[in-house]
């Protein structure tokens, strides 16, 4: 209710002012390998002696989707009415007759533009024998005698399937002959409309009025789908509402034509459900496809919208909304990647006093509440994920302001790299979701942009164990049926250590936040006596107790034994394969550190480690009897001390190049 509220507010302030169909236009996507796309105007010429038909042709840009109307088609099988379409098939068969009947049913037969309509179903169209229309290609001089019956006896099924397959054949004559004509070929068609003696039909402000009226039509009054009530969404007592809410095709999460969904499994039980009066239904209808254009982002391949819902109704123009909306999508964006943000900076005042001026405080601020909507959409399916409400815009800037800082704290910790700068999309990639034939499962994610959005506890527990699985998927290959992309071969082990090290951030910006639930709260700080001051910089920031700090240095050593093998000749180190990535407990944690032991010994490199096996082995011991890791954390920890080494050398390295590089 407070979705389609906050909705309903974003499309009456549109409604106010400005073209009420202009909100209903989409975008068209492009084809691929396709560099252009164009709209082919199919002219009615009926000043000569005989129907004629011509085509021209123009260049798609918005201002033509605009010109021409491209409200998309209708979904399902509610009838296709529109002038221009992407679907040839439409407009040689039910379009123009639907649009006429339409027409007739608002009461506009004395109108010009119904009897334009009028003209060219009666001039150009004929009636299959099951009573469908169809543009008749032999009035135009496209066919022979007799096409249309022919087609017909020649095709097969059902009458209804028959006059399907004859429509087809006609779409398929008239497509073949214009292509020709115009040099065309098929994909660099992406519209079709339609014209009369050159006249765009599309562009009668009559048409713009049935395009609305139609898809509000359901709540007029007088409607077999409308009865007198309160709307659900403004909560007034109205004349006229309905629950038919068909007219929408993207926020339609409330089933109105399926009798089983009623309440008393009757058509009336619709009524006791969801009602919406005309002005909310119109407002819904303006706002869908505005928020979906102008507040739908994405994380990773999971969509979202952020819809504002103000705590009072602001008076705010259309162009004060427009400009609001641009600022706060440009915010959320950077949340959610902070890529494209970071490419448009120019660089000139630093990256923070950049940060401060894209944070500036938005207007209304202090007016709206942000509603997140998580969801997924497949053809007429809209299916809600999550809504995470009530976020306060300042929510936004404040975790925007903290992924700086910890990225701050990483570049300082472990080299410069805009990879420690979290955002939606990087968590997503620390996550692993299984994808399988009905799209991906993102419970998991959505668990987490619930708990950073709305200030919710997060489990550590539960994120150990995903960045574990995590690991196990560079370590075995097992990238298919996962939301993980696999690297380049030969990088897998570098691209793991990598997200370690996002992961150990990540549990320190939660940590910070207040809303980490469990864990990381052990035995205190650890005494690092022994170690470099890199290492302890590195472990007091992550607030590593004494048994995750003994881990860390075991696998710090195996990074060690590592590097020996990669120089003897392994592609795949062994030392790694001693982890078990299922989870290792106390007894195979001791298990292994007197494996690493041998091998620093075989390897000849335990005198240059052994203050640091010394200082593992006193922590390891100081807690055996007690240990108090889980089998997956063992591994979290161990992998952790194994990645920060791997990173240490590689910055070891650049720091040495860029040192040589001045000398010269």
């Amino acid at each position: 209710m407070v979705l389609l509220e906050a909705v309903a507010l974003v499309g009456k302030t549109l409604a106010r002012d400005g073209d009420p169909i202009e909100d209903l236009v989409l975008p068209l996507p492009k084809p691929p390998r396709v560099d252009k796309q164009y709209l082919v105007r199919l002219n009615f010429l009926t000043a000569g002696t005989k129907p004629e038909l011509s085509a021209d042709l123009v260049e798609i840009d918005p201002a033509v989707l605009s010109r021409y109307r491209w409200v998309g088609n209708n979904v399902g099988n509610r009838p296709q009415f529109f002038l221009t379409t992407d679907k040839l098939e439409y407009l040689v068969g039910q379009a123009l007759p639907n649009l006429q009947a339409a027409l007739q049913g608002m009461g506009r037969q004395e109108t010009g533009f119904y009897q334009k309509i009028a003209l060219l179903v009666e001039t150009y169209f004929s009636t299959l024998p099951d009573g469908s229309p169809v543009l008749d290609p032999e009035k135009i001089g496209l066919a022979g005698k007799d096409f249309l019956q022919n087609t017909w006896d020649g095709a097969s099924g059902k009458p209804r399937e028959r006059a399907k397959k004859v429509i087809q054949a006609v779409a398929g004559e008239l497509k073949r002959h214009l292509l020709a004509e115009l040099d065309l070929k098929a994909p660099q068609v992406g519209l079709w409309s339609v014209l009369l003696d050159g006249e765009v039909l599309a562009a009668d402000p009559s048409y713009a009025e049935v395009v609305v009226q139609s898809k509000e039509g359901a709540a007029a009054e007088g409607s077999k789908k409308s009865v007198p009530g309160v709307c659900s969404v403004c909560g007034l007592e109205k004349s006229s509402v309905t629950f038919d809410l068909s007219g929408l095709d993207f926020l339609k999460y409330y089933i109105t034509d399926k009798i089983g969904f009623a309440s008393g499994v009757s058509e009336e039980g619709f009524t006791r459900t969801f009602l919406i009066c005309p002005g909310c239904l119109r407002a819904l209808l303006l706002a869908e496809k505005y928020a979906r254009q102008h507040l739908g982002l994405r994380a990773g391949p999971v969509n979202f919208l952020v819809l504002p819902s103000f705590l009072i109704e602001p008076e705010i123009s259309r162009a004060d909304l427009e400009a609001w909306a641009a600022k706060l999508r440009a915010r959320v964006g950077a949340l959610s990647s902070l890529a494209g943000w970071l490419e448009s900076l120019g660089g000139r005042g630093g990256l923070e006093n950049e940060l401060e001026d894209f944070l500036e405080e938005l207007p209304y601020d202090n007016l709206a509440l942000l509603n997140f909507l998580f969801y997924q959409k497949s053809q007429s399916e809209f299916r809600v994920l999550a809504l995470v409400k009530d976020v306060a815009p300042s929510r936004i800037a404040h975790l925007l302001r903290h992924s700086y800082r910890v990225a701050t704290k990483g570049e300082a910790l472990l080299g410069a790299d805009r990879a420690w700068w979290l955002d939606l999309t990087r968590i997503y990639r620390l996550i692993p979701i299984s994808e399988g034939r009905r799209g991906a499962e993102h419970k998991k994610l959505l668990y987490i942009y619930e708990a950073l959005l709305g200030q919710r506890p997060v489990s550590y527990h539960f994120l150990v164990e995903q960045f574990v699985a995590l690991a196990a998927i560079y370590h075995t290959g097992g990238f298919a049926g996962t939301n993980i992309h696999p690297p380049a071969p030969g990088y897998e082990e570098l691209e793991m250590g990598h997200r370690m090290l996002q992961a150990n951030l990540l549990l320190m910006f939660l940590r910070e936040e207040q809303l980490l639930e469990g864990g990381m709260s052990l035995n205190g700080s650890p005494e690092l006596e022994g170690l470099n001051k890199a290492v302890q910089d590195y472990l007091r920031e992550m607030k590593y107790g004494e048994p995750a700090t003994a881990l860390f240095l075991l696998g710090y050593l195996m990074n060690q034994i590592g590097r020996k093998q990669a120089e003897a000749g392994y592609k795949q180190k062994p030392v790694l394969e001693k982890i078990n990535y299922a989870g290792m407990l106390w007894g195979k944690v001791v298990q292994l550190s007197n494996i690493v032991f041998n091998q620093l010994r075989q390897y000849d490199i335990l005198r240059y480690n052994e203050g640091l096996f010394a200082i593992m082995k006193r922590l390891l011991d100081a807690h055996r009897r007690d240990w108090p890791l889980s089998p997956q954390e063992n591994v979290f920890y161990i992998l952790s001390g194994y990645a920060y080494a791997t990173r240490a050398a590689i910055r070891a390295k650049e720091e040495s190049e860029n040192s040589e590089i001045a000398s010269e």
